[in-house]
Formats: structure tokens, sequence, C-alpha cells
């Protein structure tokens, strides 16, 4: 029993000094969003904002405008992350609950994609853009994850592979094919995983700074991740404070976001890895 407790004690230790490793960034981003021009500086660091102060935020916002961005990202991640999560659903359930010659292989051979970077895409999906007469546009923000995506479909299958075979031979039975069991059975049974999938991909859009610098050159459709760049290598100068609270400007979504879905980010995080 007092090892038990002590394990317990430890555990706990442990989980709490790496929530503060990880949640240090975000509180200094916040506090040095506050603090006077004159504490940014000093040596040995302030770890508290003493005096704080919100002109920071009232003198970035004229050189960031926050809604413009925040429209832009809205419309490609929620469009994004609708296709992604859809499709990858399909291809989930076709990997999963369907018998077809050379599925595992198949199936192997989509997760293996996930080891090639990026960038390696790069060039071959510019051209595509170049002559779809795409670039300049939001489009290759979303358009490219509405097929699939070889992590979310693996979230999904494993998800998938926990609902009893039973469910889909009953529906069978009552005269449903593929189509009935995956809108009837298999997605009412998969919402916590696929509310997951859904914000993973979002959360991942909204900060991915490559693909839009890469596509976007009018300012009218910049990102919140291309407004922070160019905060720091524009004409304007702004100070440090005023950068950090440019960037709390453009994490609090997403902060909002977590702290409403919380939970069934857990819960289906929870559930996938159990099954």
């Amino acid at each position: 029993m007092v090892n038990k407790k002590v394990k317990s004690a430890v555990h706990t230790l442990f989980l709490l000094v790496a929530a503060m490793l990880f949640l240090f960034p975000f509180y200094w981003m916040v506090t040095t969003a506050i603090k006077t021009s004159g504490n940014v500086y000093v040596y040995p660091p302030k770890f508290f904002a003493i005096p704080f102060t919100f002109e920071n935020f009232k003198s970035i916002v004229p050189i960031f405008p926050f809604l413009t961005y925040l429209k832009n990202n809205m419309f490609a991640c929620t469009l994004s992350a609708i296709g992604q999560t859809t499709c990858s659903a399909l291809a989930a359930y076709a990997f999963t609950r369907i018998e077809w010659r050379g599925r595992k292989l198949f199936f192997t051979a989509t997760l293996s994609t996930m080891m090639i970077p990026t960038a390696v895409f790069a060039i071959p999906w510019y051209i595509l853009y170049w002559k779809l007469g795409l670039l300049g546009s939001l489009a290759p923000l979303w358009l490219p994850y509405w097929f699939q995506h070889p992590y979310i479909i693996f979230l999904l299958a494993q998800f998938f592979r926990g609902v009893p075979q039973s469910y889909s031979d009953a529906a069978v039975i009552d005269g449903n094919g593929h189509f009935g069991i995956f809108f009837r059975i298999i997605l009412p049974l998969s919402i916590p995983a696929l509310l997951t999938a859904f914000l993973l991909h979002f959360i991942f859009l909204w900060k991915d700074l490559l693909v839009p610098l890469m596509y976007i050159n009018d300012e009218k459709l910049f990102t919140f991740s291309i407004g922070l760049q160019t905060l720091l290598g524009g004409t304007v100068k702004p100070s440090f404070n005023e950068i950090m609270a440019a960037a709390f400007i453009a994490s609090l979504p997403l902060v909002i976001l977590f702290l409403v879905f919380r939970k069934s980010i857990f819960s289906g995080i929870a559930v996938t890895s159990d099954k």
C-alpha cells in the first residue's frame, strides 16, 4: 500500500513538473505582452509582469488586423478539417470494415507516407496550383487535405476496429449496405474520435506557416502565421512586447477552442488509443 502511494505521488509530481514546463512558454508570452518596455530586457529577468500594461495590445491592433486574419484562418481551417475528417473516415472504414484483397498492404503503404517530409511535395504542389490558376488564393490551404491524411486515417481506423462486428451484421440483416452501415452505425458511435480528428487537424493547420507562405501574397488573405512573420520582417518594427501581444491574440482562438472541447479531445484520444 505504501509503495503504491509513493508511486502515485512520484507520478503526480512528474506530471506537474512536465505540465509546468509545457505551460511556461505560454506564460512567458502572456507576461511579456503585458510588461512595460523597461521590464522586457532587464537582467535577471522578471517572471511577473509588475507593473503591467495593456498598451501593447492597443498599439499592435493598427498593424495587426486581427479580424481579417481570423476570417481567413477560420475559413481555411474549417473547410480543410471538414474534408479531412470526412474523407479519412471513409478510407478508415474501407480499411477496417470491408474485406478486399491487398487491404493490409495498402493500409501499410498509406501509413508509410507519414515518413515523407512535407517539403518534398512543395514543388509538385506549387506547379499543380499554378496550372489550376489557384495561386494567390486560399484554396491551396484546404483543397489538398480533402484527399485524406494517413495519421487521421490511422486514428479513425483504430476506433472503427473497436466497434463490434455484430452491429454491422445486424444492419446487413435489416437491408443496409456499406453506406448504410457507415452512416447509421459507425459514424454515430464514432463521434468522439471524429471530433478529435477534426480538432487536431484544425489546430495543425491554424499554426502552419509553410503552406500559406508559399501560395498567398495578398495581404487581404494573410493568415495569423503570415501576419506574425510580417511583423518580424516588415518595414514597421514593433517592440518585443507588441509582438508577444500579437502572438497572444493569434493563439487566443485556439485556447478558447481547446477549453470548450477539451473533454471531447481527451475522451476521443483515450478511447482511440484503448481500441
